[in-house]
């Protein structure tokens, strides 16, 4: 009986077993930590069960949801309260505009633009409604960066984009490849000749609704679901091997081939794009895809400096997650919706972005109980060098501690006295997601083709290679989960 193998146990991962398992495909997982979830975690504070790592699913397909009802808990499905994330700027902190991607304002003459920026910037930004868009017309790997900056301005890049690009992608603006942080938008841009115009069409065809959405008990309850309905999943189950790193796909292969559970015939490796070119490499000739420290993502080594990515797909710096639990029922009012976002100029706050997680989720207020309150605090932007002085991924747990407890009253603007953190914990992030500059994508996507077009044999020991995850398929289970149900599609064509 002929088998899959897959490496990662990430989302990816688990839900190109689950379909590949669903069609009675003999399946093989393995996983390096002792846990299933890759970027989706679980820890606990103050006897409460919460997210460590993402949090929530975009809405703008239903595959997330159809693999959720497929779990059944379809009726776990939460959307978060409206009241919306706040921007915190050097000099003011105000809701961040609604109809924007990217913070780039469909509306340039909005009330909260214009409270943001000032009422020059914003009439500098709406010459972007009557300006030609030809000299774009033919270009390819542009940045966001530069098309903000020369459709609207630099005070929309640098007080509505930048805060939102450092802290929910850990990159600079000049530095993001338009495309992969916003599809469809440049082509948008083209076709209605406006990129302010473009933001609302873009708006326009997602769904109603939130947003995102998440589960009741949060999305680690999403993991805790494949654990249980994995090894029993169709004729045979999958079989789930944890804490079992990859150093040699090779080896790998030999052992299971010594098991007699059948040849392997597909490899799927649901990991970073360094892994997969390393661990492919022990079977195909391919171009080196960078260096790798071995880590599942959650704690591993930091990203050598001087690494600017351009030669090779290369992690950013890490992210480290502070979540605390309040006693604070001042907070009860909800004072900046639903978190903030951080400009990097900001004076007096270390934290890049801060969620008021329950708030923003009403099952995590009712579990928080009366006057309680949970919140998020994240450190580490692109521009830190380690050794700086500067708080980030490579600080010590003290040290994040200590910054967090100044930060979330400076954030809210109200003191926050020691004795009302009841309890505090940090969660470090290191390879989930790759650095989105402007031709990286296309790196990935070169390494992708390679890993497909490399030759097979699999009577020879020689299987079919296939890559899924974040790093091919884009940030969010929304884009993870079509991709890999596409790969299990392929591998099962064949």
């Amino acid at each position: 009986m002929s088998r899959t193998l897959i490496v990662g146990g990430g989302i990816a991962g688990l839900t190109a077993a689950w379909d590949l398992a669903g069609a009675d495909r003999a399946v093989t997982l393995v996983e390096s930590a002792d846990r299933l979830g890759g970027a989706v975690g679980v820890h606990h504070l103050a006897g409460l069960a919460v997210d460590a790592g993402a949090e929530a699913f975009a809405t703008r397909s239903t595959a997330v949801p159809r693999l959720v009802e497929e779990l059944g808990l379809q009726s776990a499905i939460v959307e978060p309260r409206p009241d919306g994330a706040w921007l915190r700027l050097p000099d003011v902190a105000a809701p961040m505009p609604p109809t924007g991607i990217l913070g780039i304002p469909a509306d340039p003459h909005g009330e909260e633009v214009v409270r943001l920026i000032g009422a020059e910037a914003a009439a500098l930004a709406a010459q972007d409604l009557t300006a030609d868009v030809a000299a774009w017309r033919g270009r390819e790997g542009v940045t966001l960066g530069e098309v903000v900056r020369d459709r609207m301005g630099e005070a929309v890049l640098e007080r509505l984009v930048t805060p939102i690009v450092s802290g929910v992608h850990s990159a600079r603006a000049d530095d993001l490849d338009l495309e992969t942080a916003a599809p469809g938008l440049f082509a948008a841009m083209l076709r209605e000749g406006s990129l302010a115009r473009a933001v609302a069409a873009v708006k326009a065809q997602a769904p109603a609704g939130s947003a995102v959405q998440s589960l009741h008990g949060g999305l680690n309850t999403l993991i805790a679901a494949f654990a249980e309905q994995l090894p029993r999943r169709g004729a045979r189950g999958v079989d789930v091997r944890l804490g079992r790193r990859v150093d040699s796909l090779p080896v790998l292969l030999t052992e299971l081939a010594e098991e007699d559970a059948g040849p392997v015939t597909d490899v799927v490796l649901a990991v970073d794009a360094p892994t997969a070119a390393r661990l492919a490499g022990g079977l195909v000739e391919l171009p080196d895809a960078g260096e790798h420290d071995g880590d599942d993502g959650r704690t591993g080594g930091r990203q050598a400096d001087g690494d600017d990515g351009r030669d090779a797909p290369r992690a950013g710096r890490g992210v480290a997650l502070v979540s605390m639990v309040l006693d604070a029922p001042e907070l009860d009012g909800r004072p900046r919706g639903t978190g903030m976002l951080v400009a990097p100029s900001t004076p007096g706050v270390a934290a890049k972005a801060m969620t008021h997680a329950s708030a923003k989720w009403e099952w995590l207020d009712a579990a928080c109980g009366p006057g309680r309150h949970l919140v998020r605090l994240s450190y580490g932007r692109v521009t830190d060098v380690p050794g700086s002085g500067v708080l980030g991924f490579a600080s010590s747990d003290e040290e994040l501690l200590a910054a967090a407890a100044v930060d979330v009253g400076a954030l809210f603007d109200r003191s926050i006295a020691a004795e009302q953190i009841l309890d505090a914990d940090v969660v470090r992030w290191q390879k989930a997601l790759p650095r989105s500059a402007a031709g990286q994508a296309g790196q990935i996507e070169r390494l992708r083709a390679g890993l497909r077009e490399a030759p097979a044999d699999p009577a020879a020991g020689l299987p079919r290679l296939h890559a899924a995850g974040s790093w091919f398929a884009g940030t969010g289970l929304a884009r993870v989960v079509p991709d890999a149900r596409a790969v299990a599609g392929e591998i099962l064509a064949t």
